[in-house]
């Protein structure tokens, strides 16, 4: 156990901030049909840094955010182009000083956000793809500035070479042997290097008063959802599966007290049947893992306001959903339970199992790190932990506004999972007895 505790935690620690490696994606939408929105999207894929897919609308890609696959999306809008290089305008037009310069109409790229997105990994991914737009911006309007100063040169040179062919510029310059083919010759070269102009290369990381991309950053939310997710949204979910899955000791040290002590064999003297005295056992730990959630909802809406500056847990959600989610995955943590104690032996056995399982399936499901940061092969191997299905329909309730339809996936595995613990165990169970 300890050496499983250590892959998993040293695979969980090397992908806490995303990588390319992680399961952590980014939808692109490039409306600029131009320089910027292409620079960019290039700048990002080429970086590396993590997976980028490109949509083409801002609609699909609002609902794949909401569908879970995807955690953020850059939208570069059709105008990105033209009001980058009208800042070029304003840098001509304006004090060159002034701490006002690129305080106008700046191109806004929007960033949307899954409201599953947890706050420190939003942070950890936002700054330094923020750094490549602007870097990416900086590139292509230096380059357009060049190109504009080139122009600006090579028209200055060429009104002077006309300036120079006047024929009025040369009337006070003394006779000479061959004077005329002379002024003439000397016109003819000047004009041609004038035409040609020279070539200036400008540096194409200047200092700038500002930015010159503003970033604007939305959670895509439900049509009619007015809520704004908080770290509670995600906390709550994951320490309440936590806690429920943690009944395993408990429950697992019940059924064995009744296997090694008789007591079982007692109760089959009266008229009840194996699946009586197990529905008695859910009905309550169902209520205790019911119990367990209302505390923590508690917690979240009343005492951690007042204990810091975490605002109150947003509760405008949809109920019917919750309480499928809530009672399947309390059915799941008490089929594993139940299984754990038909299968272990001994009070050591189950809680030194248990407790080890249910950490080892905290950290595959999402409980501790989110799901999509894990290593590829972990993240594959969490698509079999129950802690993973819960925290999934969790989040699609409480960060998502999602209704039964949109977790029913999620319920479908938390409810077969309890029925084929509860199969097994009658199997063995029978078997032994």
């Amino acid at each position: 156990m300890p050496a499983v505790l250590l892959i998993v935690t040293t695979l969980v620690q090397e992908n806490a901030i995303p990588t390319n490696k992680s399961g952590f994606k980014i939808i692109i939408v490039n409306a600029d049909s131009s320089v910027l929105g292409e620079s960019i999207v290039n700048d990002l894929i080429n970086s590396g840094y993590l997976n980028f897919t490109t949509f083409n609308t801002v609609d699909e890609a609002k609902n794949a955010i909401l569908d879970g696959k995807y955690q953020l999306a850059i939208i570069i809008p059709d105008s990105a182009t033209e009001k980058l290089f009208n800042l070029l305008k304003v840098y001509t037009e304006s004090d060159v000083h002034s701490n006002d310069l690129f305080s106008g109409d700046l191109t806004g790229i929007i960033f949307l956000y899954d409201p599953g997105l947890q706050r420190i990994v939003k942070n950890a991914v936002v700054m330094p793809m923020k750094t490549a737009i602007q870097l990416s911006a900086v590139k292509v309007l230096m380059a357009q500035y060049t190109e504009e100063v080139n122009k600006s040169v090579k028209q200055h040179s060429s009104d002077f070479a006309d300036n120079l062919a006047k024929k009025d510029f040369f009337e006070n310059i003394p006779d000479f042997p061959y004077k005329n083919e002379v002024i003439k010759r000397f016109s003819e070269e000047l004009t041609n290097k004038a035409t040609e102009g020279p070539e200036i290369k400008l540096p194409v990381s200047p200092t700038l008063n500002g930015d010159i991309i503003r970033i604007d950053e939305e959670t895509v939310r439900k049509e009619n959802a007015e809520y704004k997710p908080n770290v509670l949204q995600n906390n709550i979910p994951a320490f309440t599966l936590f806690a429920m899955f943690f009944i395993v000791i408990p429950l697992a040290g019940s059924i064995i007290n009744e296997k090694n002590h008789g007591t079982y064999k007692r109760l089959r003297t009266l008229p009840v049947s194996f699946f009586e005295i197990i529905f008695a056992k859910i009905t309550v730990y169902l209520t205790i893992c019911i119990l367990q959630f209302i505390f923590l909802m508690f917690i979240g809406v009343y005492i951690m306001p007042i204990l810091g500056e975490s605002p109150s847990l947003d509760l405008q959600i949809k109920y019917p959903a919750l309480l499928l989610a809530l009672i399947a995955s309390s059915f799941a943590a008490i089929g594993f339970g139940i299984l754990v104690g038909i299968f272990a032996s001994t009070h050591s056995q189950a809680a030194t199992f248990g407790s080890v399982m249910v950490v080892i399936l905290a950290m595959l499901g999402g409980i501790f790190v989110p799901a999509y940061l894990l290593p590829d092969i972990l993240r594959k191997i969490s698509m079999v932990s129950p802690l993973r299905w819960g925290t999934d329909a969790f989040l699609g309730v409480f960060a998502r506004y999602e209704g039964i339809d949109r977790i029913w996936s999620e319920l479908c595995l938390l409810f077969g999972f309890f029925g084929a613990s509860l199969f097994l165990s009658f199997k063995i169970f029978k078997r032994e007895t």
